[in-house]
């Protein structure tokens, strides 16, 4: 859940002393959450931060098209066993040589279950993750992971998946090497962790401080235009905001509560991307009073989104219609019809004939990043146009609130989310609504029907695999398990001694920012 739920709006608080702001060395400073950890494969936060210090193999264009990062090729001939090779001359941050065993022991680290990696289920479709995922693993190592040579392995899936080389790109956290250090001691190296990315640590990263970087010059790839980049931690939304309009951050991700005067506070510095993001309302299966579909879609006809986005989001989202946005690559599908369509006369029958509603409707969301004006409008509608006693609850913040969703305790329809990974409709599909997702519980559904055409898409080539999606999500919705609300866009704004912030399917570009 916690990947599901924390590609959210870089936190903000003032830490100890407030941020770095860009200075005459030529770095700059960005807003981020504290992470949970730094080591890519236990890391279910900081992207920002992980993407700076470590090197991806693919990575997607403007223009969505896969690009070879450290990655010399990826091919498979049956989209089942895969090869991958690596460009030679890479090198970690201590000069240790990036191989084909950096990636191999990595992987096999984080698929290992009894470590606990936040991204083990990244690698659920690599041959052998369910040995190491059974109660008293006999290995530690995945069956389908070979090294060839130096610069050379091999991925053997347990079923075929033409999406695999879109799993490889940055975001997905579980795919990334490490070197030795990291397994010599764990804890040490998570909190200065030795990567080979664009950007090296300086230091080590202090909870709830700033986390320093700096240029790596023997970077193969395309190297930063700054000099490094200080990554300053805050614990709300409200306060990074300000210290940006003080200049004392440079670079943040805008809380969804300023969408409306982020233009006026920031002229000609803010920067939005159309990210293949979706929130939703999820609703918790231990509650039998959502038990009757009709009761799901009377609440979601009662939401006139359009209005939200126009008077929260000064129509920087877009409605959703569908489980997966136009953004993905199998999305736009139109599959929840009028039931996502606002008609308040029809949602108030439609409840009526479910019997009603009793007692109070609870809406649940994390406090301090930014929600709460969203949820009170949501909570007014239903108010208006269903008749019901309807109360917004918070849990103090994000780790509460994830803790209470896992522990199930959370009573009442909750702010839920997913950032997909990778512009596929199979990272949405699978992710939040498959029993092994990550981001499973953010729906708590799966089904049988759907993760099998969720394979046959899967075992498809590209061109056809994003009708069998479109089965797929047909399938769900005739479920209505969750209430589908917006497709997202990740915003940014930024001061005026940064130029060239430019935002993609990963976030922040980090490399292209310039310092004036």
């Amino acid at each position: 859940m916690a990947a599901a739920l924390t590609a959210v709006a870089l936190g903000a608080s003032a830490c100890s002393g407030g941020g770095t702001a860009a200075t005459g060395d030529g770095t700059f400073s960005v807003a981020v959450i504290e992470p949970d950890h730094l080591t890519p494969g236990r890391a279910s936060g900081g992207l920002d931060i992980v993407e700076a210090l470590f090197a991806s193999l693919t990575e997607l264009g403007d223009d969505g098209s896969l690009r070879y990062v450290q990655a010399e090729s990826v091919t498979s001939q049956d989209n089942t066993t895969w090869t991958i090779k690596l460009r030679p001359g890479w090198t970690f941050h201590n000069g240790e040589p990036v191989t084909a065993h950096s990636y191999v022991d990595a992987w096999n680290a984080t698929a290992y279950g009894p470590n606990g990696w936040a991204n083990n289920g990244q690698l659920a479709g690599i041959a052998g993750y369910a040995e190491l995922n059974s109660a008293q693993p006999a290995t530690k190592e995945l069956s389908g992971l070979k090294v060839v040579d130096d610069l050379t392995f091999t991925v053997a899936l347990s079923k075929p998946d033409s999406q695999f080389p879109y799993q490889l790109t940055p975001a997905m956290l579980g795919f990334y090497p490490l070197p030795k250090a990291a397994f010599t001691d764990p804890e040490a190296f998570d909190r200065a962790p030795i990567g080979d990315g664009p950007f090296k640590m300086e230091g080590k990263w202090e909870t709830g401080g700033r986390i320093t970087t700096t240029r790596y010059d023997a970077y193969q790839g395309e190297k930063a235009k700054s000099a490094g980049v200080t990554f300053v931690i805050y614990s709300d939304t409200a306060t990074a905001y300000t210290d940006a309009q003080a200049g004392n951050v440079d670079v943040f991700m805008v809380p969804q509560d300023k969408y409306q005067q982020v233009r006026a506070d920031f002229p000609d510095r803010v920067v939005t991307y159309d990210a293949v993001a979706i929130d939703f309302l999820g609703l918790p299966p231990q509650d039998r009073r959502f038990a009757d579909i009709r009761v799901r879609q009377a609440l979601s006809m009662a939401i006139d989104r359009d209005a939200i986005n126009k008077a929260i989001f000064a129509g920087m989202y877009r409605p959703l219609d569908s489980l997966l946005p136009d953004t993905a690559i199998g999305g736009g599908t139109d599959s929840c019809g009028r039931y996502c369509t606002f008609d308040p006369a029809a949602a108030k029958q439609l409840l009526t004939e479910a019997g009603g509603f009793s007692g109070t409707l609870e809406l649940w969301l994390p406090a301090g990043v930014g929600y709460e004006q969203t949820f009170e409008a949501i909570a007014n509608q239903l108010r208006q146009n269903l008749g019901l006693q309807v109360a917004v609850r918070t849990q103090p913040d994000f780790a509460q609130f994830l803790a209470a969703l896992d522990n199930h305790t959370i009573t009442g329809p909750y702010r839920a989310h997913w950032g997909s990974l990778y512009p596929s409709a199979q990272n949405v599909l699978t992710s939040v609504f498959t029993e092994t997702g990550v981001g499973y519980s953010a729906s708590y559904y799966s089904n049988p029907e759907v993760s099998a055409l969720i394979e046959q898409g899967n075992a498809a080539t590209p061109e056809a695999a994003a009708a069998i999606y479109h089965q797929a999500e047909a399938r769900i919705m005739r479920d209505f398990p969750v209430i589908p609300l917006f497709s997202d866009a990740y915003v940014y704004a930024y001061g005026p001694r940064v130029s060239g912030v430019k935002v993609g399917s990963a976030e922040l570009d980090l490399t292209g920012i310039t310092v004036s």
